[in-house]
């Protein structure tokens, strides 16, 4: 994320509508480059003849006041997130007049006339000066979608109890392995059925013939006496 949407990022968290932050990104952008150099120091720029520092280009009294503010939040001045928060707290305080004009306004190009009022180059209330800020607003509102809406949030998971005819299944199941027909390996389509190897066929040892001559002997005629009784 560059400067630019950090900062049109921020003033929407703070609440302005997406053409207001762009007005005020675009303006910055007049003041200290398209990418918001935090550490940039125009030396004498001032018309006291004092440097303009920072994305605002603050100076006099108003450098020193930013200095200030950074100090007493413990971070130094060329954080780009306490020049942001600097900006946004002389608009609703000392620059209250500015900030009533940027929220009036109804366009990117209306919030960046507004920040003029704000900024105060040299022929700032001139008509048609600083064209070129407005033009960076309206960049700034259609690059950044005017507040892009937030991401969706994934699905979430279901809540709803298992049917009669389903088995509640423990939130860290595993998936059942893949089973593969025989012969096929993983990642590999299944064999067909006339290439898959049939399992050997079972052999068993043969049994042997019961011995039965002393049986037939028994039979034989002349010794059936063995087995029945005369009458």
């Amino acid at each position: 994320m560059d400067n630019s949407q950090a900062a049109f990022d921020f003033y929407v968290s703070q609440g302005l509508q997406p053409h207001q932050a762009a007005g005020i990104v675009g303006n910055l952008q007049g003041e200290s480059g398209q990418g918001l150099n935090p550490y940039a120091v125009a030396p004498g720029d001032g018309r006291d003849g004092s440097d303009s520092i920072g994305i605002g280009q603050w100076n006099g009294t108003r450098a020193q006041a930013l200095k200030d503010y950074a100090a007493a939040k413990g971070v130094p001045w060329t954080d780009l997130n306490i020049q942001l928060d600097f900006l946004h707290n002389e608009l609703k305080g000392s620059e209250n007049s500015a900030y009533r004009q940027l929220l009036a306004a109804q366009t990117p190009e209306e919030a960046s006339r507004a920040m003029l009022a704000y900024e105060r180059p040299k022929d700032w209330n001139k008509p048609g000066s600083y064209g070129d800020r407005a033009r960076y607003a309206a960049a700034v509102h259609a690059r950044y979608g005017g507040g892009a809406a937030p991401s969706q949030p994934g699905a979430p998971l279901s809540l709803e109890p298992p049917q009669a005819n389903q088995t509640a299944q423990p939130l860290n199941a595993q998936a059942a392995p893949p089973i593969f027909a025989p012969g096929a390996q993983a990642g590999v389509g299944a064999l067909p059925a006339q290439q898959i190897a049939q399992p050997p066929p079972i052999f068993f040892a043969p049994r042997r013939a019961p011995d039965l001559s002393k049986l037939q002997a028994a039979l034989a005629p002349g010794n059936r006496g063995f087995f029945y009784n005369k009458g």
